[in-house]
């Protein structure tokens, strides 16, 4: 089962990685045929953002001609570090000696992952009440509640690593 948890994350991450560049690259190509008026297959540009069709799967993605693309590349890159260190993480169960210190460091960059979403929606939250907006509930901030439950399993069992760590090395020195 660890082994598979393993390879679904490796998985999600190359998914995720493919995902960004193909966003990235076709989004400049999506600009580039709006400003230039080059005809690009599988972009269609509309009035204030154009849309590429996914070939052989029927999706549509709509990209602006404003900030928000820069906003839409860094989820996509967050998105794709974090599957990097979720495969990262996984691999540690698999590995023989779980108390190392580059397991620890593992599981640390992940738990700080986790921990990144919370920064973005204080700034969001913050940004919205200055300009004078309705303060809302929407998904963004689910997403953050689950990251922050993550991270939260993540410190514990880095707790307990820790001191697995320490108890294997205080059998050490006794042997």
């Amino acid at each position: 089962m660890k082994k598979l948890a393993y390879i679904v994350s490796k998985l999600f991450f190359y998914v995720f990685s493919v995902l960004y560049l193909f966003i990235m690259v076709f989004s400049i190509l999506s600009y580039f045929e709006y400003k230039f008026d080059f005809q690009i297959p599988f972009v269609e540009v509309l009035e204030n953002h154009s849309k590429v069709h996914v070939p052989l799967l029927g999706l549509g993605i709509n990209i602006p001609y404003n900030y928000s693309i820069l906003i839409m590349w860094s989820v996509m890159l967050y998105y794709a570090i974090y599957f990097y260190a979720f495969k990262e993480f996984l691999k540690v169960f698999i590995e023989t000696n779980m108390f190392d210190a580059k397991s620890l460091k593992r599981l640390r960059f992940f738990f700080k992952l986790n921990v990144i979403p919370l920064v973005y929606i204080i700034i969001f939250t913050v940004s919205f009440l200055i300009r004078g907006a309705k303060f809302r509930l929407e998904d963004d901030y689910f997403i953050v509640l689950a990251h922050l439950v993550i991270a939260f399993l993540i410190y514990l069992y880095l707790d307990v690593l820790k001191k697995g760590k320490h108890i294997q090395e205080e059998n050490d020195l006794t042997i």
